[in-house]
């Protein structure tokens, strides 16, 4: 992730308002790749896979996650997220409701 797609996604998660001008944004620059990603966790070290899975114990889920912005978002703002924690299970995304 950009360092600029990392400012726009803690700037809407503090300020929603904000998310007018990340949606402007996307219609100059959309991202080929935009959406959410996860990383594959089979091609991670064990070491890795441990912190991962430990950071995520000890906070509930990734800090991507914690943001609680939608896929949807990211799509219509044209944004692309790889977010490091595994993907959810049976395909919903129930931590990413606050911000669609």
């Amino acid at each position: 992730m950009t360092i600029e797609t990392a400012w726009i996604l803690v700037r809407v998660r503090r300020n929603p308002a904000e998310a007018k001008y990340a949606v402007m944004r996307g219609l100059l620059h959309t991202d080929k790749d935009a959406g959410l990603h996860f990383d594959d966790w089979d091609l991670l070290t064990k070491d890795e896979r441990r912190r991962r899975s430990s950071w995520i114990e000890r906070h509930g889920r990734s800090p991507f996650q914690r943001l609680g912005i939608s896929e949807h978002f990211l799509l219509s703002t044209g944004l692309s997220v790889t977010d490091w924690g595994p993907p959810p299970r049976g395909g919903s995304d129930g931590w990413s409701e606050a911000i669609s």
